[in-house]
């Protein structure tokens, strides 16, 4: 029987911003995790610029009460879903459309100190890969849950890839942060039962997690498992990103791949 995130083990994430100037450590840590957790670390003003974006955006279709105070929190109007698991529905669609045109999602993404750990971490230059997105958790949505898996499966030719995960809002953990299996990474790809399912985790194993906040990022390796905890929350919305990282050719091209 597969396992909800809400029954699993867990520890806190280890707080690698202490070393974020410090890049052996960094790799040490990133070698032996697979993830880096960074608090406070993303500029202030680009996450408030995406975070203003993606309220608009949920407020024009009725998703969320309006906020004109930049809250860091997304208060949903009651019965507000995505229809299927998300992809089902056009206006979250068209939230990733306009998200990768976004010139504040642009200067986010490309953040020198986020490039530069990521660097340090990949041991060469990065440029931004494709599959960058904006999740919404709406309250009620347990079938929208991200189950466990490794982004590797689904993403077969990037095998070094990185992804940057950054909440939007505050996210406590009935809000449903970010998981992840510390050294998973180190154990190849693990079995998927199957696409939409992902990964069978064995009870025992003790998962990394806790509340995060607007600001706050994790790395992780495209082999790291993962998962996020449902939003139990009676009425507050969960919004974060997932920008990719992957080397950049070392012949030609422009540091960075276009967005599009």
């Amino acid at each position: 029987m597969l396992l909800r995130p809400e029954t699993f083990a867990t520890a806190p994430f280890v707080d690698a911003t202490p070393w974020r100037r410090d890049p052996p450590r960094l790799l040490e840590l990133a070698r032996e995790l697979g993830y880096l957790y960074l608090r406070d670390f993303l500029p202030a003003g680009h996450v408030a610029a995406v975070r203003a974006f993606a309220r608009s955006f949920c407020e024009q279709h009725g998703w969320l009460h309006p906020d004109p105070e930049g809250s860091p929190h997304f208060a949903a109007v009651p019965g507000a879903q995505l229809a299927g698991r998300g992809w089902d529905d056009p206006r979250f669609v068209a939230l990733q459309r306009e998200l990768r045109l976004l010139p504040a999602f642009q200067d986010l993404a490309q953040d020198p100190d986020l490039l530069a750990i990521l660097e340090w971490v990949v041991g060469e230059p990065v440029w931004l890969a494709t599959a960058n997105y904006c999740w919404l958790k709406f309250p009620g949505s347990p079938e929208q849950t991200t189950l466990p898996h490794q982004d590797l499966f689904y993403l077969p030719d990037t095998p070094r890839l990185w992804t940057a995960w950054a909440p939007l809002t505050d996210t406590p953990m009935d809000l449903g942060p970010l998981g992840v299996v510390p050294g998973s990474q180190r154990q190849g790809l693990w079995p998927h039962v199957d696409a939409m399912t992902g990964i069978s985790v064995a009870p025992e194993v003790i998962w990394h997690t806790g509340p995060v906040r607007s600001g706050d990022v994790v790395l992780f390796d495209a082999l790291a498992v993962h998962c996020a905890w449902s939003n139990v929350s009676p009425t507050m919305a969960r919004a974060s990103l997932d920008i990719r990282y992957e080397p950049r050719p070392s012949e030609g091209g422009t540091p960075l791949r276009p967005l599009a």
